[in-house]
């Protein structure tokens, strides 16, 4: 099913949303929910997922996005899931995540959507 970039965009940034609400609650609360780490799994897979299928205009448009990164983590997430480094899943959940999100309200902001 093809869908249209501000769809996938929508998609990205309810991801990023919900990580948020996720990382809000703390590491600690992160490390002892099974549900909060499967639940950020997921959001991180939407958000790879939802990048990779972009149309190369818009990903051309804005080479600045971690296209790539998104879709390699998505992959070691849904294959190689038992070597998912919960150091680094925190990081990109508290560090790239909101990072991607301003930069995507950005793009929507300067399209005036």
């Amino acid at each position: 099913m093809t869908r249209p970039d501000d769809e996938r965009i929508h998609d990205v940034l309810g991801a990023c949303g919900r990580l948020a609400e996720i990382a809000a609650r703390g590491r600690s609360a992160y490390d002892g929910d099974w549900v909060a780490r499967d639940a950020a799994s997921y959001n991180l897979a939407v958000i790879g997922e939802a990048l990779d299928s972009l149309s190369d205009e818009f990903t051309a448009r804005h080479s600045d996005l971690p296209v790539r990164q998104a879709k390699s983590l998505r992959n070691k997430l849904a294959h190689e899931y038992f070597v998912a480094d919960p150091d680094i899943l925190w990081d990109t959940i508290t560090r790239d995540v909101p990072a991607l999100a301003a930069k995507l309200a950005a793009i929507r902001g300067a399209a005036g959507q």
